[in-house]
């Protein structure tokens, strides 16, 4: 009888928990089913951008991108994304002996200081006007970039380090329909702004502010 009332219990929790991981399944199988099917609702990006630095902390970047998500309505996209930032910066070394009675000891010599970056983001993206003809669009990224190939790197006036930087990049943007049987593929034309905050160490640990503008083209699907 106890056999009988255990082997009972062991078979209801057999299904119990088969059928917990049949909803699991299932739950990612519609998550995931509308990237690989391609349906209406799932969306990509992919864009190649430029940002010039600009104020005392500048660096350069030269960054591929790529956004993956949904677009809930005509006018909302709502994603998550990963790029590759190319970064460069102007140093400037400059060094001068205190007790010189001179500038001839001096010592003065510039290079461009290189690195990789990481940004992993949130994508937000809000159209404005018809999907099948020429419109504008307002995108935000917003996340964290993490300095890839160094422990630190120099860059005018201080250093990045290895920790994560808060990202930042809203842009305003032409969408262009490539495909008058398909509105979902289309060119995109814009203008960014990007702020990255960071630390770095000039003699002392602080904070800065690194902003930049720039422009990017993308194509999305």
């Amino acid at each position: 009888m106890k056999r009988s009332i255990l082997l009972g219990i062991m078979l209801s929790a057999a299904v119990a928990a088969g059928a917990q991981y049949s909803n699991i399944a299932n739950g990612l199988t519609n998550v995931l089913m509308p990237a690989l099917s391609g349906s209406n609702s799932y969306k990509g990006f992919v864009d190649a951008a430029y940002t010039q630095g600009v104020g005392r902390y500048r660096s350069n970047f030269a960054t591929l991108s790529t956004s993956q998500g949904y677009q809930l309505n005509n006018w909302l996209f709502m994603g998550a994304g990963i790029g590759v930032d190319l970064m460069w910066s102007y140093v400037n070394d400059d060094w001068g002996n205190g007790w010189s009675q001179s500038n001839m000891d001096r010592y003065d010599d510039t290079y461009v200081s290189k690195a990789v970056m990481i940004p992993i983001f949130t994508d937000f993206r809000f159209n404005i006007g018809p999907r099948n003809a020429a419109s504008f669009f307002i995108d935000l990224k917003i996340g964290a970039s993490f300095l890839a190939n160094s422990s630190s790197v120099k860059i005018r006036n201080g250093y990045l380090t290895n920790t994560s930087y808060f990202y930042f990049q809203p842009a305003i943007g032409v969408r262009i329909p490539v495909n008058s049987q398909n509105s979902k593929q289309a060119f995109n034309i814009g203008v960014h702004y990007r702020l990255l905050t960071s630390d770095y160490w000039s003699g002392y640990q602080s904070s800065i502010v690194q902003n930049g503008l720039g422009a990017h083209v993308g194509f999305e699907w």
